[in-house]
């Protein structure tokens, strides 16, 4: 009999034995719950019998899975969400090629691939898992988790977990898009839009914090607009500019006695308006204080039309984009510190004498030297 080889149909099969196999359910006893001789399973999954759409949902039945999650996972239902449906990582689906692996996405009954570069299948798949229960344990009415530490917790396991892997794919491909495929307690896009930026802020101010501490450095998320205006006012730029245009403070210590010296502005990517943080950036250092700006620079176009690969916004140094000309050529931060690998980093000397520096998260960063720096070049100038 011919094999079925319809990528759509190839899904749905896939998450079937998936959920069997989940459910500890042989062929044999799926077959006996359906009327059917084992031989009928074994066919049906291994793609040389189609399974009409009364059989599907008998099948569903029999492994007492839901229909709607079920065809939720497979992509062909939204949670609710309004305008484009985005892809979403198949549980447990990825396929080890050279250099990597490829995460198998599904998209209104499309199979999707994206490349992980130097992502080792056993590695993601436990990532994958873990964050999985993470976001899951969020829709129990009785949990008492935030979701931005639930995100900030899935992040700082998938960073450490995944080393060698982009930074800004495993942000952008797997934890964002998890996120979306297993929390379903409120709609799950607006719920990131607000926990999901919180939560890169209290990643950024978690993973820095020991290694600046050793360096009399306190960091600070300021997570409240009560918290963003009283850093600004310590700046003395209260009621000069916007009152949550702010995300990190930064702390020299002396004694015990607190200087602040900077802040970092975090965007997960350019489309969040980093322009809306430029009055603050050149109003801080027009006051002697540091301005720095950490993103992700996440940015992939999705299907139809896109490819799903995060080439992110900057642009190039022949074809830049107005995001790198705020830094390169209008100088409106100290410095950009971007998580993309496929970012395009500053050539040396620039227009304005400021830097795109593409970074990852391992001995080599650049950002906590930089902060460093800053607060010795703080201190000299005060005579502290």
């Amino acid at each position: 009999m011919t094999t079925i080889y319809d990528s759509r149909y190839v899904i749905i099969v896939e998450q079937l034995k998936r959920v069997r196999v989940e459910k500890k359910v042989t062929q044999r006893t799926l077959a006996g719950l359906l009327g059917q001789q084992q031989s009928y399973v074994a066919k049906v999954e291994g793609g040389e019998r189609r399974l009409d759409i009364l059989e599907l949902f008998d099948w569903l039945k029999a492994l007492r899975a839901d229909p709607l999650i079920f065809l939720r996972e497979i992509g062909w239902v939204a949670q609710e969400r309004p305008g484009n449906i985005p892809a979403l990582p198949l549980p447990g689906h990825v396929e080890e090629v050279h250099g990597g692996l490829n995460l198998i996405m599904a998209w209104q009954g499309e199979k999707k691939i994206v490349f992980l570069q130097d992502a080792k299948p056993h590695d993601y798949l436990i990532v994958e898992k873990e964050i999985t229960a993470i976001f899951q344990e969020l829709n129990n009415h009785k949990s008492k988790t935030m979701n931005r530490e639930a995100i900030c917790k899935a992040f700082q396991l998938a960073f450490e977990l995944l080393p060698a892997v982009n930074p800004s794919d495993v942000y952008h491909h797997i934890v964002y898009r998890l996120y979306l495929r297993e929390y379903t307690k409120t709609n799950a896009e607006q719920s990131w839009v607000r926990a999901g930026g919180e939560a890169v802020e209290l990643f950024v101010a978690r993973h820095y914090a020991d290694r600046l501490a050793a360096n009399g450095i306190e960091i600070k998320a300021l997570l409240s607009r009560g918290e963003k205006a009283a850093a600004l006012a310590e700046m003395g730029l209260a009621g000069t500019v916007g009152d949550s245009k702010l995300d990190i403070s930064l702390y020299g210590v002396i004694e015990r006695k607190r200087y602040i010296f900077g802040g970092i502005h975090c965007k997960a990517s350019f489309a969040e308006r980093v322009s809306d943080d430029v009055p603050c950036s050149e109003a801080m250092m027009r006051s002697g204080l540091t301005s720095l700006l950490f993103t992700f620079d996440a940015k992939s176009f999705p299907p139809p039309a896109g490819d799903l690969i995060n080439r992110g916004e900057l642009g190039t140094h022949e074809n830049p984009s107005d995001k790198r000309r705020y830094i390169e050529e209008h100088g409106s931060f100290d410095a950009c510190f971007c998580y993309n690998l496929r970012s395009v980093p500053s050539k040396k000397k620039t227009t304005s004498g400021k830097r795109i520096y593409v970074c990852k998260f391992d001995e080599d960063d650049v950002l906590p030297q930089k902060v460093i720096e800053a607060w010795q070049q703080y201190k000299v100038k005060h005579k502290l």
